[in-house]
C-alpha cells in the first residue's frame, strides 16, 4: 500500500503528478498546514523535519519530493527514468538543474508574493524577488532553448525532469512573473498542464 502525505505545494504536486503519470495505485492524505498536521508526532515519524511530501509504502517512510519521484519510478519499471545510466545521469541532471536553480528562483517568486502574503500578511521583499528575476534572465534562455530543441526537458519523451519541473511553473501562476519571454517554455507548459494526470493531481489538493 503507497499513501502519499501532502499540502497545497509544488513539491506535493510532483509527487502526485508523477504518480498520475505512471498509474501508480496510490492513497492521498491531505495534511492541513493552518492546524499544524505536518508537525504532529505522526508526520514527524515519516519526515523528521515535519515537511511534505512524504511516503509510506508498505511501513517503510520516505521523503524528499525528487527523491520519490525516482522511487516512484524505480518501483514502475524505470518508467519516466532510465535503466541506462547515461540517460539516468541526463534526466538526474537536469532534475538538479531544476531544484536547485530555476526551480530555486521561481519558487522565490511564490513564497514572496503568495506565502507571505497570504499567511504571514506581510508585503513581498522586493529585494529577495528583483534577486531572483536576475538569476531567472540567465538560466531560463537555457531552458527555453532545450525546448526549442526537444518536445521535453530531455528529448522526445516525458520524464521525470518534466513532472519534478511543471509544478515549478504551475506556482507561477499565482505570481507577477510571466512566461511571454520564453515562447518555448510557454509551449512545453501548455501542453504539460493539459495532460489529464495533471489534472487528476491538482484535483487531490483543496487549494
Amino acid at each position: 500500500m503507497l499513501t502519499i502525505y501532502g499540502g497545497s505545494t509544488y513539491n506535493a504536486t510532483k509527487v502526485l503528478f508523477t504518480a498520475e503519470e505512471l498509474g501508480v495505485p496510490y492513497e492521498y492524505v491531505h495534511l492541513n498546514f493552518a492546524t499544524g498536521e505536518h508537525k504532529s508526532p505522526a508526520h514527524l515519524a515519516r519526515h523528521p523535519l515535519g515537511k511534505i511530501p512524504a511516503i509510506d509504502h508498505d511501513g517503510h517512510y520516505l521523503y524528499e519530493s525528487a527523491s520519490l519521484c525516482r522511487y516512484l519510478a524505480n518501483i514502475s519499471d524505470k518508467r519516466l527514468y532510465s535503466a541506462e545510466p547515461l540517460g539516468a545521469a541526463r534526466i538526474d541532471q537536469m532534475v538538479d538543474m531544476i531544484c536547485h536553480h530555476v526551480g530555486r528562483w521561481l519558487a522565490v517568486y511564490f513564497y514572496q508574493e503568495v506565502v507571505m502574503m497570504k499567511y504571514y500578511k506581510k508585503a513581498p521583499d522586493e529585494k529577495a524577488i528583483a534577486e531572483a528575476h536576475g538569476f531567472l534572465e540567465q538560466q531560463l534562455p537555457f531552458v527555453n532553448q532545450t525546448l526549442q530543441d526537444n518536445r521535453f526537458l530531455c528529448g522526445s519523451e516525458i520524464t521525470l525532469a518534466d513532472t519534478i519541473a511543471l509544478p515549478y511553473f504551475h506556482a507561477l501562476e499565482a505570481t507577477s512573473l510571466k512566461l511571454d519571454a520564453w515562447p518555448a517554455i510557454a509551449r512545453w507548459y501548455a501542453e504539460l498542464k493539459s495532460r489529464p494526470s495533471f489534472q487528476r493531481a491538482l484535483a487531490k489538493m483543496p487549494a
